[in-house]
């Protein structure tokens, strides 16, 4: 019995030790469970590391050639390899070690002046080369890129300026799409001007949603100084730069679509009436319920007969009446066929003819100028009476008229109504001619009949 209970007890002693054997393989096995785990994630992240996008680099060359000084060190490389850099891109000296080559070659040339104001222009061509692929992946012509100042070589400068932005932009944006295939970052909209004032910068945004609008923008400034002596203006210096600006308002403050604004510099006679027409023939495709807006900035020229001012084509230097415009055919080809609104800017002077002398008792010493009597959904602003001078502000580089149009759309956002904006537009005109200690400068409003009783509430 004695051996028979050993036994039993011996058997128990195996049973439970057994058990507890088993217990700790559980726990082993658990554990070992748990490191199989970790190492797994340790690999999967190892693995994952090694196969991470590397940092794509670069190889950039360029040719840069000014007008007014010729080859100099460059100006837009190291804009562009900055802009790469702060995009994850890394510059290697090596071209063999790049997985880019860049090269840029550009030149900027004399685009005319004003009395004083100097303009260039500048192109541009950009290959992009990949050495794995063995080809040009990238390949893009950009011509006439613009730009301006007070001397040539500040004009040369300012275009180089604003190219080596765009350039800097469109490489960037191509290399994130084709190294990611992802689209890349919107590029901010590139304006072809410099920024001189307050104006001209931080231009107020709205979603393009003015789909029946559309805008016709004109500016003359390359006239024969035979032209430029018989207005006698002082803002043909910046005409070019007032249409611009103003365009860049009517997209991004006005909420206009790009699309539907035109933009015609130095227009000659046939094509100011051609473009005329074609804007007011937007209305008729939507069934005369467009709203159009046509700004100029040119000079113009009171008729010596008639006495009605009129614009003044580049290409004209005659007051023959089948080549210029007057305000009267401006009012009649603007309102060839119907829609709900037009609206008239005016940056300009409109004076007698600077080389005619004219006797103290002349007739036209003694009428009294003024603007033909507009149509009734037509509203118009003049940046002053006939018979007076349009000033600029040179520091600023716009004429009062527009940079106090633009202020008052930059202030509002663009929502002040048409009456905020003309009392808003000749107070400021008056007040910065007189403080500018230059003869009176007037503006001119008038509002057709049918717009007078909703001018508080109509918004350009």
């Amino acid at each position: 019995m004695d051996h028979h209970a050993s036994l039993i007890t011996h058997h128990s002693w195996l049973f439970t030790h057994s058990s507890c054997l088993i217990t700790q393989g559980l726990s082993i096995k658990a554990h070992s469970s748990w490191l199989i785990t970790q190492g797994l994630c340790i690999v999967m992240t190892i693995l994952f590391i090694g196969h991470a996008p590397a940092q794509s680099s670069f190889f950039i060359m360029s040719s840069e050639f000014h007008w007014t000084r010729g080859n100099v060190p460059a100006v837009i490389m190291p804009k562009v390899c900055k802009k790469l850099a702060e995009d994850n891109f890394s510059l290697v000296a090596d071209s063999a070690r790049a997985d880019f080559k860049i090269h840029i070659k550009c030149h900027s040339y004399y685009n005319g002046q004003t009395p004083y104001f100097f303009f260039a222009l500048l192109d541009v061509t950009l290959n992009v080369y990949s050495p794995k692929e063995s080809k040009l992946v990238y390949s893009r012509d950009l011509r006439r890129i613009r730009g301006g100042g007070t001397t040539l070589e500040l004009a040369d400068d300012r275009v180089y300026a604003n190219a080596a932005r765009i350039i800097a932009d469109s490489l960037s944006r191509f290399m994130f799409e084709f190294t990611t295939g992802k689209p890349g970052p919107a590029i901010p909209p590139a304006t072809d001007f410099e920024v001189m004032c307050e104006e001209d910068k931080d231009i107020p945004e709205h979603p393009a949603d003015r789909k029946n609008t559309y805008v016709l923008i004109i500016a003359n400034d390359a006239y024969s100084p035979l032209q430029t002596a018989r207005c006698g203006a002082d803002s043909a210096d910046y005409h070019n730069r007032d249409a611009r600006v103003f365009r860049e308002y009517a997209i991004r403050t006005l909420g206009i679509p790009s699309e539907n604004v035109c933009m015609v510099l130095n227009a000659k006679s046939f094509e100011m009436r051609k473009e005329i027409i074609k804007l007011s023939s937007y209305s008729k495709g939507i069934n005369g319920n467009a709203d159009l807006i046509f700004y100029y900035a040119g000079l113009g020229l009171i008729d010596e007969n008639t006495f009605e001012p009129y614009l003044l084509p580049v290409d004209i230097e005659s007051a023959d009446p089948k080549f210029i415009v007057r305000i009267s055919d401006l009012y009649k080809m603007l309102t060839e066929e119907a829609s709900k609104r037009i609206t008239i800017l005016l940056e300009t002077s409109f004076q007698f003819d600077g080389l005619k002398p004219r006797p103290v008792n002349s007739k036209s010493s003694k009428i009294t100028l003024r603007y033909p009597v507009i149509p009734a959904n037509v509203f118009f602003m003049a940046a002053c009476a006939p018979g007076q001078k349009s000033w600029s502000d040179h520091q600023a580089g716009h004429g009062l008229f527009t940079m106090s149009v633009l202020d008052k759309l930059k202030e509002s956002r663009g929502q002040s109504s048409l009456k905020e904006l003309s009392d808003y537009v000749v107070n400021r005109v008056r007040a910065l001619s007189a403080s500018l200690k230059l003869k009176g400068q007037f503006p001119q409003t008038l509002v057709g009949s049918s717009l007078n009783k909703d001018l508080p509430i109509l918004k350009l």
